[in-house]
């Protein structure tokens, strides 16, 4: 009898050495909660993703048991994730708690590791019908998002100003004024004035500086939500969104025209549209837009608006 038992806690030591290896080898830590005590009772290969021992991470979540539920759903989230990926911790707990699996991606951490974009699927271990256990997998895939990443912006951003590219920015405008309808949104093309004579005289590397600096200040004085690309060549492109009129396409053009961005005398010219008023559709606003940046060209350092002063 005493054999039988030594040979099945080998069989045993060597499975969990296998699972182990296999583990490590695929980049995987394995983890359980009792649900009803608010407990992690199981966190295996943390190490390989979170550089942290397991057991240091169950000591400091396990802190949290005794929290009303509400408040241990928050401490968990800020303990393992970005602050902007949280919801997606708590919305697991929840799902869990009502018997279904789920499976989302997010910024992970273990306390006060570095972040790392991983993979969670998790699902309930049921006991009279109701939710008892968690159980989940945490995979690495953070070089693969790094990957995926470069290769989206290198199709979706323009190389050189990290500003969106000309075919990005089409698909984006287009996808968001079809979902706008009584929303107004300010189409804007600028075009750099005297550029080529900065590379004419001053060489390329000048007009580079040139380029640069002025995507950088463009980006700084426009909204997160709204959508700023390199055209082409000294060509910028932006779209305004929700904003109450015209006017405020005019003030913000006022702004870019204010910037002194380079010591070349290059200078700026607007040509700008107005959705709805003006077309509803992406290659009306930027033909208007256009015309009213051909006026502008006459002029130089100034704006128009399609329709005004022709």
């Amino acid at each position: 009898m005493d054999k039988e038992l030594n040979m099945l806690l080998e069989n045993l030591r060597n499975y969990k050495d296998r699972l182990s290896i296999a583990l490590k080898i695929a980049d995987i830590s394995i983890f359980e909660v009792d649900l009803n005590k608010q407990l992690f009772t199981y966190f295996d290969n943390s190490e390989s993703i979170f550089d942290i021992n397991g057991c240091d991470i169950l000591t400091d979540v396990n802190k949290y048991s005794e929290l009303p539920w509400i408040d241990y759903l928050a401490a968990i989230s800020a303990y393992f994730t970005h602050p902007e990926d949280t919801q997606f911790m708590e919305d697991a707990f929840r799902c869990i708690m009502t018997g279904r699996s789920i499976s989302f991606e997010a910024r992970l951490k273990a306390g006060d590791t570095a972040y790392k974009w991983c993979k969670v699927d998790v699902a309930p271990v049921m006991e009279n019908e109701k939710p008892h256990k968690m159980i989940g997998i945490i995979s690495d895939i953070h070089h693969m998002k790094k990957r995926i990443d470069f290769l989206e912006n290198s199709v979706y951003k323009d190389n050189f100003t990290g500003l969106y590219s000309k075919k990005r920015f089409e698909e984006l405008c287009t996808s968001v004024l079809a979902s706008r309808e009584d929303s107004k949104c300010v189409m804007m093309i600028i075009d750099l004035d005297y550029f080529k004579a900065v590379n004419d005289n001053h060489g390329h590397m000048a007009g580079d500086e040139v380029l640069l600096s002025f995507s950088q200040h463009l980006s700084s004085v426009v909204r997160k939500k709204d959508i700023v690309a390199r055209f082409g060549g000294d060509e910028f492109v932006l779209l305004l969104l929700d904003v109450t009129g015209i006017d405020i396409g005019k003030q913000k053009a006022d702004e870019i025209l204010r910037l002194h961005d380079n010591d070349y005398g290059v200078t700026k010219s607007i040509g700008m549209s107005l959705f709805p008023d003006m077309g509803r559709s992406y290659d009306e606003l930027f033909r208007k837009a256009d015309k009213a940046l051909y006026q502008a060209k006459q002029k130089r350092n100034t704006y128009r608006v399609f329709g005004e002063n022709e």
